[in-house]
């Protein structure tokens, strides 16, 4: 028989789970500060950056945010190329180019 205290015990820990991805979904203000930031690198070449900053700039009018509660979708589109980015826990992470 399962004990009374670990279901509680699971149900508690799961609503903090819960809480916590949905408090630190991060929003579309956050997005388009991480782009900036972090597709413009400083030790880039030249052409590295034009490419970026194109990009940071591009996302932020051509990006397709969608907030999923507990986290957060972004597609922008950049010329034919799409790039997909991920958002939990109030961080970006880039899921890559098609």
């Amino acid at each position: 028989m399962v004990d009374a205290k670990k279901i509680a015990m699971i149900a508690i820990a799961a609503v903090g789970v819960v809480l916590v991805l949905a408090l630190t979904c991060p929003d579309e203000e956050s997005f388009n500060r991480w782009a900036e930031r972090s597709l413009v690198k400083d030790s880039d070449s030249g052409l590295e950056k034009t490419k970026g900053k194109a990009l940071a700039t591009q996302a932020r009018w051509t990006a397709d945010y969608t907030d999923r509660v507990l986290w957060a979708t972004v597609e922008a589109h950049q010329g034919g190329t799409r790039h997909r980015y991920l958002g939990v826990l109030g961080t970006w992470f880039s899921l890559g180019g098609e």
